[in-house]
């Protein structure tokens, strides 16, 4: 997409205002599809979700083969993408610890994280080649076909029903006392923190400044940005493996400012990087490091929820994803003032600093345990 975006437009600041948008329903509607996971078949709100992913990629691929793509079609085309991931996350998140005993559930989150880092892997690689064969219109008809299948998957999951309450209280109050859950246990919040800050300025340089690197700065076309993309996803399933091997490690709360300060020195090193080469290695360090922080961070956050309320916990996952989103506005004109090395420097020592800041403004990082 950001390939399609910025071949479109030519913008650095239009390519980070298309992925943007992606924040707008998820902020919107993320309180409400945590109530919903909590409240109503999960298998059906996955099948919805993947569903709507199927055909908005099959429209935008007609798009594409018309040659009819206006930049707002680019715009809508984000906003019901974010809106069918808001369906799917809390949905996805709250099944994977209701199919496995409570004692392995963080590794259960671990190798759901390898599961998505290993499609990081082969999803770029395989896009940059088929948009340099086919043209991007043929890799969103191929995607849209995905999707339709991940539909069909999950009518073989035996997904277990919500738990009914005795006495049912409105959708917003539900929404409400999650809310305040989340804001009030000074765990969560430092959690939430944690897995916000990367998200917010370090994996918005992946999908905003990575196009602009392949494309301006290395000369290597689509296929060059798949190698930088797919390095970020190799990086991942390692990732994944090192933290389902730390599932059990007691301070995971310092493990995971670790994993930030590491992610935070690969993009410095990508942004000093005089080769794709050197700059997909780097890129592979700070896969590793999101991957193996989002594991240990989403695992302790829904061990950390009770369990009644684990859908309105998960869907505060969703922040995440629209953090990157609003880090795409803030990458895409700094890539326009500084260039793509310029932006990512300052995106990553920003990092740093605000990691700095949470440490040594408050205990509860040493303090969070795996118990």
């Amino acid at each position: 997409m950001g390939w399609v975006v910025y071949e479109v437009t030519g913008s650095g600041a239009l390519l980070g205002a298309v992925l943007g948008v992606r924040a707008v329903p998820m902020i919107v509607l993320a309180p409400l599809s945590g109530v919903a996971a909590d409240r109503f078949d999960r298998k059906r709100l996955l099948q919805a979700s993947q569903l709507l992913a199927a055909a908005v990629s099959a429209a935008l691929g007609a798009a594409l083969a018309f040659g009819a793509v206006g930049v707002w079609m680019l715009f809508a085309f984000t906003v019901l993408m974010g809106a069918s991931n808001v369906i799917d996350r809390p949905a996805r998140f709250t099944s994977a610890f209701e199919l496995v005993p409570r004692e392995i559930a963080a590794s259960a989150m671990a190798l759901n994280t390898i599961g998505f880092s290993l499609m990081r892997v082969a999803g770029p690689a395989l896009a940059g080649y088929l948009i340099a064969a086919s043209g991007a219109a043929g890799t969103f008809f191929i995607l849209a076909a995905l999707y339709a299948a991940s539909a069909a998957v999950a009518l073989s999951v035996a997904i277990p029903p919500p738990r009914k309450a005795a006495a049912r209280s409105s959708a917003f109050a539900d929404m409400a006392e999650g809310f305040r859950f989340s804001m009030r246990d000074p765990v969560m919040r430092m959690l939430l923190a944690l897995g916000a800050l990367p998200y917010l300025l370090l994996v918005p340089v992946w999908v905003t400044l990575f196009p602009i690197l392949a494309k301006d700065v290395y000369v290597a076309g689509p296929q060059g940005l798949g190698v930088l993309l797919t390095s970020v996803g190799i990086g991942g399933t390692v990732g994944g493996l090192i933290a389902n091997a730390l599932a059990r490690a007691e301070r995971q709360g310092l493990l995971q400012a670790g994993w930030i300060a590491l992610m935070s020195a690969a993009i410095l090193a990508v942004a000093a990087s005089p080769t794709l080469a050197i700059a997909a290695a780097c890129a592979c360090v700070g896969g590793v490091a999101e991957m193996a922080l989002t594991a240990s961070n989403m695992a302790l956050l829904q061990l950390s929820a009770p369990e009644a309320m684990r859908g309105r916990i998960a869907s505060l996952m969703l922040v995440y994803p629209a953090m990157i989103s609003t880090g795409s506005f803030l990458a895409g004109p700094l890539a326009d003032l500084l260039g793509a090395r310029g932006a990512a420097a300052v995106l990553a020592a920003a990092a740093l600093l605000a990691l700095a800041l949470l440490y040594f403004s408050s205990p509860v990082i040493k303090e969070i345990r795996q118990r």
